[in-house]
């Protein structure tokens, strides 16, 4: 037997609705749905896991977030350090800028040869170059990987007989 539904020339519901004779409630504004029991308190309900940008997320989903906060590396250097292995950078880790500074002043002898840049073996000056020992320098690259790499700092030394300083890598992320 067929089930006929009648609606009696009606074109929608109203803003309210009510499930049941005294059941839970859905209560509608122009800006926001709100669901009530029968006597007007909060009610709970029961999503699914959220899988598309715009969709809500369980508590589950959500305290399985978690949330980037950001750190820094500092990393003592020498005029004759040669490449300095920071640590690897795991996917999806933000670089999001760096510091290079003398410790000592200007370096002993330094000259257009000597540099510091900060890198990957991919691209050696990807973070920082344009090394002064002279003056404090920050670069901003924010980059983003996408797969394990090492980060390094490479010291070119040049003419420089003596000097000192510290890299400061600020990201977001983990660097181990």
């Amino acid at each position: 037997m067929v089930d006929s539904v009648k609606n009696y020339g009606l074109a929608g519901l109203n803003a309210n609705v009510e499930l049941g004779k005294q059941g839970a409630k859905i209560i509608s504004d122009s800006s926001q749905i709100a669901f009530q029991d029968k006597d007007g308190n909060a009610s709970v309900i029961a999503i699914a896991d959220g899988t598309d940008a715009s969709h809500g997320v369980t508590k589950s989903q959500f305290d399985g977030i978690v949330l980037p906060k950001l750190s820094y590396n500092k990393s003592a250097i020498a005029y004759n350090s040669g490449n300095i292995t920071v640590g690897t950078a795991s996917a999806n880790t933000t670089i999001h800028n760096v510091v290079v500074e003398s410790t000592t002043g200007t370096w002993t002898d330094e000259n257009s040869s000597t540099e510091v840049t900060v890198g990957d073996d991919s691209d050696v000056d990807r973070f920082y170059s344009g090394f002064d020992s002279s003056v404090q320098t920050k670069q901003e690259p924010k980059y983003k990987y996408t797969s394990d790499t090492d980060v390094k700092i490479y010291v070119t030394q040049g003419s420089a007989s003596a000097g000192s300083g510290t890299v400061t890598i600020w990201y977001s992320g983990t660097i181990s």
